[in-house]
């Protein structure tokens, strides 16, 4: 089955193509056997100057319906083989270019030392509107990549060009840049910001705040825990309900936290980035029994400022760290993010394109 079969396309494209009322049929299991077709280009002009662009003719219908139903259908387009988008970006769509050819976003934008994810915002933007889903879910590994690397957010300005028309409502990656900020610790930047958000931003960021999702749960690695007894037990993170020695429950093998089955059966849990309780001062300042960061010792073993902690009692030694100790930091869900281990499930678009195969929760 070729992608032509399986997308619509289009009869009616907005002007200026002009309908002639002739299709050309070309199939992409024609243009693979046939080095006429590999090598066949169509000319893009871009923006006000008309900068030209040749583009290979077959990486276009194959990529995107747009330009299969310009390229192949009834149109003017199909004959001359040349489109005309005037009101694109010509430095955008460098960009554009660099993803159809290399399957990657290059160079990644940057300015004056931050991610520039207002270029990015365009990108995704030109993607939509070209039906370039691919490149749409390109742009949110980025800006999810930029993130953690950078440890940084978009703008107020961003906002703005993120809440515009240019974006539906629906879009994933309103959801990305949403989920940002509520699981990150972001109150600071929101508060002293000298410009002003967008205020569709601020409504959405403080529903996804106050109800529990999907993504908050799905950002977990769970796996199966049984407390061994009454000193290493632990409080559902979401109903607060003890959860009972010897009986099943699932914990995350990143943040430590567990989960009642009731609750793990509703899949949902509310936004946070931390626990509330304060990190290990360095001054003897720990909580005695909690959960640290990972450590390089045995089996069951973590570490802290104050040396490394043996979880005893947690399973067989898992390595998970819900033991008993001495003293450790206290329990943050920094490596747990719903843009990283489930981000093609969470954010990813693929009605056109194939499964990026990400692992959800371990599975």
């Amino acid at each position: 089955m070729t992608l032509l079969s399986m997308v619509s396309v289009p009869d009616i494209l907005p002007p200026p193509y002009t309908a002639t009322g002739v299709r050309r049929t070309v199939s992409l299991r024609s243009k693979s056997s046939s080095s006429s077709t590999l090598t066949a280009t169509t000319a893009l002009l871009i923006g006000p100057p008309q900068t030209p662009y040749h583009l290979h003719t077959h990486l276009l219908v194959s990529s995107s319906p747009y330009f299969s139903a310009c390229l192949t259908g009834p149109f003017l387009e199909s004959t001359t083989n040349t489109i005309i988008l005037a009101d694109i970006d010509p430095a955008i769509f460098d960009l554009c270019v660099s993803w159809l050819y290399t399957n990657s976003i290059h160079p990644i934008p940057f300015k004056d030392g931050k991610a520039a994810y207002y270029t990015l915002l365009h990108l995704w933007i030109l993607a939509d509107r070209l039906c370039f889903e691919g490149l749409r879910n390109s742009v949110i590994d980025l800006i999810a990549e930029l993130a953690d690397a950078t440890n940084s957010v978009p703008t107020p300005t961003d906002t703005r060009i993120l809440y515009s028309d240019e974006i539906a409502s629906s879009a994933k990656i309103r959801d990305l840049v949403l989920d940002l900020f509520a699981f990150k610790k972001t109150d600071r930047l929101i508060e002293t910001h000298v410009d002003r958000w967008h205020a569709g931003f601020l409504r959405d960021l403080v529903v996804r705040l106050k109800r529990p999702v999907s993504q908050a749960w799905a950002r977990h690695s769970l796996v199966f825990w049984c407390p061994g007894s009454w000193a290493n037990v632990r409080a559902c993170e979401t109903c607060r309900r003890v959860l009972r020695p010897r009986v099943g429950v699932v914990a995350c093998e990143n943040c430590a936290g567990a989960w009642c089955g009731r609750c793990a059966d509703e899949g949902v849990e509310v936004v946070g980035w931390e626990d509330g309780r304060r990190v290990d001062d360095g001054e003897g300042e720990g909580f005695e029994g909690e959960v640290g960061s990972r450590g390089s010792g045995s089996p069951g073993s973590w570490s802290s400022s104050s040396g490394t902690v043996v979880g005893s009692e947690f399973g067989s030694g898992n390595g998970l760290g819900l033991g008993t100790g001495s003293r450790c930091l206290a329990r943050k869900f920094e490596d747990c993010k719903p843009w990283r281990g489930s981000r093609c499930k969470i954010y990813h678009e693929h009605k056109e394109t194939q499964w990026c195969g990400d692992v959800f929760m371990g599975r």
